[in-house]
């Protein structure tokens, strides 16, 4: 009986987890890429000025963009930049 419940209670954890991963992959992370490529477009406008460590952060956001050929544009212009 317990045995039962905790088996139970391990895969709903799983599946609970795995839900969470998957959100955080296929929503969070685009939503910040496309953050960072908006934040970079005004940098390199020269519209923003933003302190130091959002800057690296920013580059980092683009740097780490998965088939995004813009954000790969505006590393790139960001790298030259700094």
């Amino acid at each position: 009986m317990y045995f039962n419940s905790f088996m139970l209670f391990c895969v709903v954890l799983i599946l609970c987890l795995g839900a969470v991963i998957a959100f955080s992959v296929f929503v969070i992370k685009p939503m910040q890429t496309r953050w960072a490529v908006r934040k970079a477009r005004k940098i390199i406008a020269g519209d923003n000025k933003v302190s130091d460590w959002q800057f690296r952060n920013i580059r980092r956001m683009l740097a780490t963009a998965h088939d995004d050929l813009e954000a790969a544009e505006l590393w790139y212009q960001l790298n030259r930049m700094k």
